[in-house]
């Protein structure tokens, strides 16, 4: 059988997603080689602020001050909106949301929101990708005078905070500030069952760099065990689709409803127009629970990879009880052309065909795909998935009648080795 041949080799396959790997691209690519290393997040710190924090001055706040006269004054006539529970919030806990800034060999590596909650004392909860491989963490409380962001960090006394605990998986994080005021009072917790299609939420944060801003927008949809990724890291939890306006810094602040409740920790945006998501308060509530784990700092596995060269992933060997898979000598190549290495070819009777595939599909360092061209035509018939990623896969993908298109899926429910069911797709 397929599964008891190719014991070792796994294949981690996303139908939940957009993202896919189509590996019979290898050969319509213009080169098969090494390819430079570059990170690039698509989550909501404010790397390009955090960069140009020390060149930003006071010009940049007098000219929103001027902007928002001049506009005050063209609509002063106007019959003005009424936002129920908007006021309220911000009045109730525009104080309790802080500023983030993430500090790396002395430099401002990143920038996102926070808020407090109480947890046997006053904690904060942002996301875990703002606070990743700090080497310190400075938390920043709303300063009783209007101030831009340069003016913020360079002049006014900031928290230094400890991590307490960390769910990658979720992205989320919790932080501690010893001694933080008492007009940062924690908030108040609603649920994501009783969130309603349409309504209005309400978020307070950072978008780039303009501090303390509170926006709004409808719910678009509840998403369940919602799966999305940045180009380092996979994440899993129940979100919440938004139209309430968030960017680059946003990330980590609170999400709430019309009753002044937390429902959300926004997290991430996706490409298009109005779609903003954040991490339903249910997953926050099981994170707050949760017994802290100890936290290992270590350091990026691509930057890894980048300081050792590009056999970083060559010499490393994927285990298995039945052996291993040695990438010495394989072939390498970017796939989907990001900049980052992700698939592993080998011709092994040097034919120029690829008789198997690996591929690390999440850009985590771990190779989690393979693909088998059996009769060597350049066209991989046989895929096998291992979702939980312990060696033993679930599932496989065979394409039959090799037109590029999986024909029939075989499960393994108890991964013994022998496949319980097939199925066509």
């Amino acid at each position: 059988m397929i599964r008891n041949i190719f014991y070792c080799f796994i294949f981690l396959f996303y139908s939940t997603t957009s993202y896919s790997i189509n590996l019979n691209k290898v050969y319509s690519l213009n080169t098969v080689s090494a390819a430079k290393i570059e990170i690039n997040d698509t989550n909501l710190v404010d790397k390009e602020n955090a960069e140009k924090l020390v060149s930003i001055n006071n010009y940049f706040k007098k000219s929103l001050e001027e902007e928002s006269k001049a506009i005050q004054e063209k609509n002063k006539n106007r019959k003005k909106p009424k936002f129920k529970g908007g006021v309220e919030i911000y009045e109730d806990y525009s104080n309790s949301v802080v500023f983030i800034g993430n500090r790396v060999k002395g430099k401002m590596k990143t920038v996102g929101s926070g808020f407090v909650i109480n947890h046997n004392g006053p904690k904060i909860i942002t996301n875990w990708h703002v606070i990743e491989g700090a080497d310190s963490i400075h938390v920043w409380l709303k300063p009783s005078d209007d101030v831009d962001e340069n003016y913020l960090v360079e002049k006014v006394d900031s928290f230094t905070a400890k991590l307490i605990k960390i769910n990658k998986k979720k992205d989320l994080a919790m932080i501690e500030v010893l001694g933080l005021p008492l007009k940062a009072k924690p908030v108040k917790y609603g649920s994501f069952k009783n969130i309603k299609i349409g309504e209005t939420l309400y978020a307070i944060g950072h978008p780039e760099g303009l501090l303390w801003s509170l926006t709004s927008g409808m719910v678009s949809q509840k998403r369940p065990k919602y799966k999305w990724r940045y180009k380092t890291s996979s994440h899993f939890a129940n979100v919440i689709q938004t139209q309430a306006p968030i960017n680059p810094g946003n990330s980590g602040g609170p999400l709430f409803d019309k009753s002044n409740r937390l429902v959300g920790v926004n997290t991430f945006t996706a490409e298009g127009e109005n779609l903003n998501f954040a991490v339903a308060v249910d997953d926050l509530l099981e994170f707050i629970q949760e017994k802290a784990k100890p936290i290992k700092k270590t350091k990026n596995k691509y930057l890894k990879k980048k300081d050792k060269g590009n056999t970083w992933i060559k010499k490393k060997k994927k285990k298995s009880s039945e052996g291993s898979i040695d990438l010495s000598n394989a072939e390498e190549a970017d796939l989907n052309e990001n900049g980052v290495i992700d698939t592993w070819l080998v011709d092994k009777n040097k034919n120029g065909i690829y008789e198997l595939a690996y591929s690390d599909v999440d850009e985590d360092g771990i190779i989690d795909l393979a693909a088998i061209d059996k009769n060597e035509d350049k066209n991989f018939e046989v895929f096998l998935i291992d979702e939980d990623q312990n060696g033993d896969p679930e599932y496989a993908e065979i394409d039959e009648n090799e037109d590029g298109i999986s024909d029939v899926k075989a499960y393994d429910y108890n991964e013994d080795g022998e496949w319980d069911k097939f199925e066509k797709i």
